[in-house]
């Protein structure tokens, strides 16, 4: 991209092109720039691609890459990015413990709160926003059944649950993936997203580093999600 020089990009600018975000993000969190992999990232997450068409999302994707690349930093931002273009955006994040979604949901109410072009998505107690770590609202959005960012672990109760965008960061793990009995189930609840996603316009990513030669990424593509790897 060049030296990156923030000034001359307008608020247009950042909500057309994530790149552009993720940069002004980067440089908010006192981050060198973004290294060329994770602009390639950035790309696939706004569906963007070389001889793509930009106005077909793909609708089911696997970022697959190696630990410490940043792959959750820019799918946080990513989340803020979304409510910066609309408001009215639903996130479910989903690992394989808790605690990890939690993290992730944490740290983007974080970025929300603390970047200046995004403060006015802060929750608002007072007018009966959702603000915790497990479930948030972005101010904007109207009253709904489920909130604009919520958290659960991969075998939570995921009923019930609706989103615009499905995220599963880090699903499977050591402790879930060793056996082939412990796969088929994590694969068999790894399916259910399909239900939570909105018919027609939802989307679900996963986010992961494989733990064995059977992993569910491999049985997901399989099944017809596109998948990117960065070794």
């Amino acid at each position: 991209m060049g030296e990156i020089i923030f000034y001359k990009w307008t608020e247009e600018d950042l909500k057309a092109d994530f790149k552009k975000f993720l940069a002004y993000s980067w440089k908010q969190l006192g981050l060198p720039p973004p290294t060329p992999i994770q602009y390639l990232m950035a790309d696939y997450l706004q569906d963007w691609d070389f001889g793509y068409p930009m106005d077909i999302p793909r609708r089911r994707k696997i970022i697959q890459a190696f630990r410490g690349v940043g792959k959750s930093w820019i799918t946080s931002v990513y989340c803020a990015w979304r409510w910066y273009k609309n408001s009215n955006y639903r996130i479910l994040v989903v690992s394989a413990s808790k605690m990890r979604s939690d993290d992730f949901t944490t740290f983007t109410l974080r970025i929300i709160t603390e970047f200046p072009i995004l403060r006015y998505l802060t929750p608002n107690k007072g007018e009966g926003d959702r603000s915790s770590k497990t479930a948030f609202d972005v101010r904007p959005a109207p009253a709904a059944h489920a909130p604009s960012c919520k958290s659960l672990g991969i075998f939570s109760q995921l009923a019930g649950s609706r989103a615009d965008e499905v995220i599963a960061d880090d699903v499977e793990v050591p402790n879930n993936s060793a056996t082939q009995d412990l796969r088929e189930k994590l694969l068999k609840t790894a399916m259910e997203f399909e239900a939570i996603m909105m018919p027609d316009t939802g989307k679900i990513t996963y986010l992961g580093t494989p733990q064995t030669e059977e992993s569910i990424y491999n049985k997901l593509a399989e099944r017809g999600y596109e998948r990117r790897i960065w070794p």
